[in-house]
């Protein structure tokens, strides 16, 4: 027992090395107490046998929403890293946020990184020579590059990365700070300062405010912030989407959530989208973002912000626990095919490179087991016709089929089988959770979504079988899968005629396994 809770410690104290360096020493607090109670955690309970699942090519159910978004641009502020661009584009990334970009604070307006935009908060904010915008020209011009959506996050990034310590200090002045990163806006989408005409359409204000490590002033603070900052960049562009606060606590304990909206409904304040972050920890539950959308639907839909998107702008497997890869990556497929049904605009995975165990790619150039699964789910925007399909659940099985404009083409199933872990079901640890709430001292306090207790049944692979594929045709059917062994891999080929295909396979949890079904002679690609 003594050495299985010195391995829960561990974990916790690896957050600190994984994405944020504040979290290593308040998560240690708890782990202790968490491994005591999680210890006595049962197996979930599993029973063998296959999955029916069906597709019907003939029945187009809507479209495939592609929500491949990342934080971590193609290159960082320093230009002399690699160049990713090739694998964002392989992974199908359509948007990209620029927060925590590299350890030295580009794209930041102002704070502590030494590429930070507006460096002395003493100089001119109308002379262009008072902006550094070098290193993030060369961060959001690689998105560009790449082919994909700028999300222009105004806000601090973690800088723990670089042993600088919590980068959480106001600006002096909003209104100071909404005319500077006006002239930002201007340089990115009006030319302004030898600038660019990129049309960036999505401005985030802040990141985390409800967090100390990256705001260490008051709630009025962020909301005098916000108002000057949100009326600044929108009557620059009424095209341009203003968003924010972009809340990882999911509470109103401190003011940022609820108490924000009123003040934004009071005020007349712009809010196109509303920015959320979650991460899955103490329930590692994949349809967990679907559960918040779905709560923070309701809560904008209550105070009349109807016309308000949800922008899930960060979001990952738990940060206390140490998952497999392939436990993150069935996670990743599992969430994103779920998401399809959230009322969410767009999504970013934290991250897409340099996030160690969240990467998607490695310092290489070459993909995780979590990059393999954000490809497999990112493939099928390939067939955007989404079909209907029989047999998937909301338990960890999670299935999505497409099919390509023609009657004729590709059909692609994808099929995650995930497990969400013993040790995260039923009631929370209490304590140190009260209430769903669980507090790190000196950083916030989250509230968590209320943990499942499932009992798995008919998940150790599928029997699938396809419909109303084009009558009068052969087809090649190809599964790629990634597990244990294979890197989105192909595993099986084999040649059979429609107008109806039946494959069984064993598929045991964690997996995930991509079925392209392509007409013979088809000039498209297997993959």
């Amino acid at each position: 027992m003594g050495s299985a809770i010195a391995e829960v410690t561990h974990a916790v104290h690896k957050v600190g090395t994984r994405r944020r360096g504040w979290t290593g020493h308040a998560l240690g607090v708890l782990g202790l107490g968490l491994a005591a109670a999680l210890l006595g955690a049962s197996p979930a309970a599993a029973v063998g046998g296959l999955r029916t699942i069906t597709v019907d090519a003939a029945k187009p159910t809507g479209f495939i929403r592609s929500l491949q978004g990342v934080s971590g641009t193609p290159r960082p502020g320093d230009s002399s890293h690699p160049d990713f661009t090739s694998q964002f584009q392989q992974l199908g990334v359509n948007i990209v946020r620029t927060h925590d970009v590299d350890c030295n604070g580009t794209s930041d307006i102002d704070g502590i990184g030494p590429n930070r935009i507006f460096p002395n908060w003493s100089a001119d904010p109308n002379d262009p020579s008072s902006y550094n915008f070098g290193p993030t020209d060369t961060a959001v011009l690689s998105i560009v590059r790449s082919g994909a959506q700028v999300e222009y996050s105004v806000g601090h990034s973690d800088l723990s990365c670089a042993g600088a310590g919590f980068n959480n200090t106001p600006p002096p002045d909003p209104a100071l700070y909404a005319l500077v990163v006006r002239h930002v806006a201007q340089h990115y989408n009006d030319g302004w300062d030898n600038g660019y005409r990129l049309h960036i359409r999505y401005w985030e204000i802040w990141n985390e405010p409800d967090l100390f490590p990256f705001w260490s002033g008051t709630s009025s603070q962020f909301y005098a912030l916000y108002a000057d900052t949100a009326q600044a960049l929108k009557s620059l562009h009424p095209w341009m989407e203003i968003g924010g606060p972009a809340l990882t606590t999911n509470n109103d304990l401190t003011g940022y959530r609820d108490s924000l909206l009123a003040y934004i409904r009071t005020k007349h304040l712009p809010l196109d989208f509303y920015s959320i972050h979650h991460y899955s920890d103490f329930t590692e539950d994949p349809i967990d973002f679907v559960r918040l959308a779905d709560q923070y639907r309701q809560l904008l839909d209550a105070d009349g912000f109807t016309h308000t998107a949800i922008q899930l702008t960060e979001w990952n497997y738990g940060l206390v626990d140490n998952p497999t890869d392939i436990q993150r990556a069935a996670f990743i497929a599992d969430s994103l095919i779920y998401m399809q049904d959230a009322p969410l605009q767009n999504a970013f995975y934290y991250r897409a490179n340099g996030g160690n165990g969240f990467a998607l790619i490695n310092s290489d150039g070459t993909f995780t087991k979590p990059g393999d699964a954000y490809e497999a789910v990112g493939s099928m925007n390939s067939t955007p016709l989404r079909l209907a399909t029989t047999g998937g659940d909301t338990n960890g099985l999670a299935v999505e089929a497409g099919r390509s404009w023609s009657d004729r083409g590709q059909v692609r199933v994808l099929i995650s089988n995930y497990e969400v872990p013993a040790a995260d079901q039923g009631p929370f640890p209490n304590p140190p959770i009260v209430n769903n709430n669980f507090t790190i001292p000196g950083i916030g306090t989250f509230t968590l979504l209320p943990r499942r207790s499932i009992t798995y049944t008919d998940n150790s692979g599928y029997d699938l079988t396809v419909n109303h594929l084009s009558r009068g045709h052969g087809v090649v059917v190809s599964r790629y899968r990634v597990d244990g062994s294979h890197d989105l891999t192909l595993v099986d080929q084999t040649t059979q005629d429609g107008p109806t295909i039946h494959l069984t396979a064993t598929l045991a949890a964690p997996a995930v396994e991509l079925v392209v079904i392509t007409p013979e002679h088809s000039p498209m690609g297997a993959r």
